[in-house]
């Protein structure tokens, strides 16, 4: 893997992880916070709602900024960003009051929409610094040191908000963001390349695009449906069944999801080990973890026993994973070169306002029926996903039918 070598891969790598590390405490405390200040799901998940509606604004202007500022400009200052406004959130969150709840809402939104810009950039970066017959590897090598990262500040994140101080664990995440943009200030990328790969983006085309490469479409139909599904796993629901079903702390709140990222960077090496292979099958790939996903929620919501639900989490990660990966991977084939932060940016723009109404109706579920009915109607919605897809057969045999699109 020759690309590991590769000083541009290196600085990517690091900068997504320290960002990736960063974002889960500041979500971690925020949540927390929120929780116990209204005692209420639907208003703690208020936080991730206006996190995803931040989104929206930034995909209409993802392409334009980059074009004007260049992507090393862009994804320093917007970590710098997110240092300042994590500052900020902590200030607000950190007294009573309605007035200081909205107020936190508002850095939230402006903390979010600085960070929207990191995905689409590297979805776009990676095709330009990687060769073309090693994205899977190379989506998988990134994927898992993210993986890493995550898992620590899960791991961590419950540990640290139950038994060290708020401020320390703000922080330790502000001086990620500032680490994370120092890292991004030593990509060195062909200035016409990047050029290249941004100058069609906001082409009006873009949405035309977005629905006949079929691929691109059918992959944004089942990431709605399955975006209402994966809602149940927002920290607001998952505090919920830990404290509300389980009768469980914080700490258990965070392993559950430390164990789920466990099992996604195994996830990700299978993806690497075996990249040859899931090159050839990535629509199976795809395809079959809904079907696994399904089950293995369906498990979840039954289970009584926390140790038992933290391997069942585990055991979602790899399957996930993988299909992330192999998604991911057929998305910047399919899509034009000069089209990729565009397409991305307006399926962005589709998916993020409805992930927002997502966890409300999650969030609504939760209060009125519990957080297992909200987890059972999860397993079902999984479910369906798979039925979809496998109905798709562009998308189910993509490698030996639909190689271009």
């Amino acid at each position: 893997m020759q690309f590991l070598h590769n000083k541009n891969v290196f600085a990517l790598l690091l900068s997504q992880s320290l960002q990736s590390l960063a974002g889960v405490l500041v979500t971690i405390v925020l949540m927390v916070r929120v929780y116990q200040m209204t005692d209420s799901v639907f208003l703690a998940g208020l936080v991730l709602s206006f996190m995803s509606f931040a989104s929206i604004a930034a995909s209409f202007c993802i392409s334009p900024v980059l074009r004007n500022l260049g992507f090393k400009k862009v994804l320093a200052f917007a970590n710098l960003l997110r240092a300042i406004f994590t500052i900020l959130m902590a200030y607000s969150v950190s007294h009573n009051g309605q007035v200081y709840f909205w107020i936190t809402l508002l850095f939230v939104f402006c903390f979010s929409f600085a960070g929207a810009f990191f995905q689409p950039a590297r979805f776009a970066l990676l095709p330009i610094i990687v060769p073309k017959e090693q994205y899977v590897k190379a989506n998988g090598v990134i994927s898992l040191s993210n993986q890493l990262f995550l898992t620590a500040g899960w791991g961590l994140g419950g540990l640290l908000t139950y038994a060290v101080p708020f401020e320390l664990v703000v922080g330790a995440a502000i001086c990620l963001f500032v680490l994370s943009g120092a890292s991004i200030s030593v990509l060195l990328v062909n200035k016409k390349e990047t050029e290249g790969t941004v100058e069609t983006a906001s082409d009006g085309n873009i949405w035309r695009h977005l629905m006949i490469i079929t691929v691109v479409r059918d992959i944004t139909v089942m990431d709605m449906i399955e975006a209402l599904a994966g809602s149940v796993w927002s920290s607001a629901i998952l505090l919920a069944f830990t404290a509300a079903v389980l009768h469980e702390t914080e700490v258990w709140w965070g392993m559950f999801n430390a164990s789920y990222f466990i099992g996604a960077i195994v996830g990700s090496v299978i993806a690497i080990r075996f990249s040859a292979f899931f090159a050839q099958n990535m629509g199976y790939a795809i395809v079959f973890s809904s079907l696994v996903m399904s089950a293995l929620t369906l498990l979840f919501s039954f289970s009584p026993i926390p140790f038992l639900c933290a391997l069942v989490c585990a055991a979602m990660g790899p399957f996930y994973q993988v299909r992330d990966i192999c998604q991911e991977t057929m998305l910047q084939e399919v899509i034009p070169e000069q089209m990729r932060i565009g397409i991305i940016a307006a399926k962005n723009a589709i998916l993020t306002p409805w992930s927002g109404i997502t966890y409300s109706i999650m969030g609504f579920v939760a209060d009125m029926a519990g957080a297992k009915t909200a987890f059972l109607a999860a397993a079902a919605l999984y479910g369906i996903t798979f039925l979809i897809a496998l109905a798709q057969p562009r998308l189910l045999h993509y490698k030996r039918e639909n190689r271009v699109q």
